[in-house]
């Protein structure tokens, strides 16, 4: 995050990456939808899209036959 780095809209650039053994296997990098009030409210918005993404890997793995069991995915937030 750049917490609303930029003047003119103080929208903050938010992302989050999925990592597989030692690279990067889904990322996604973009300005926030909505101005916060406080960093925390962000913090919580990027993780419910990297939550979203994570389940909807978890469903393609599983299509692929890669993962033949359940497995919990751990997301990491800096905070």
């Amino acid at each position: 995050m750049d917490w609303a780095d930029d003047l003119e809209d103080k929208r903050s650039t938010i992302g989050f990456a999925f990592m597989m053994g030692s690279g990067t296997i889904s990322w996604s990098s973009k300005r926030q939808p909505t101005i916060t009030l406080s960093t925390t409210k962000v913090e919580y918005m990027v993780s419910t899209q990297a939550t979203k993404e994570a389940i909807w890997m978890t469903k393609l793995m599983k299509e692929l036959e890669y993962m033949k069991e359940k497995k919990a995915m751990v997301i990491r937030c800096d905070n």
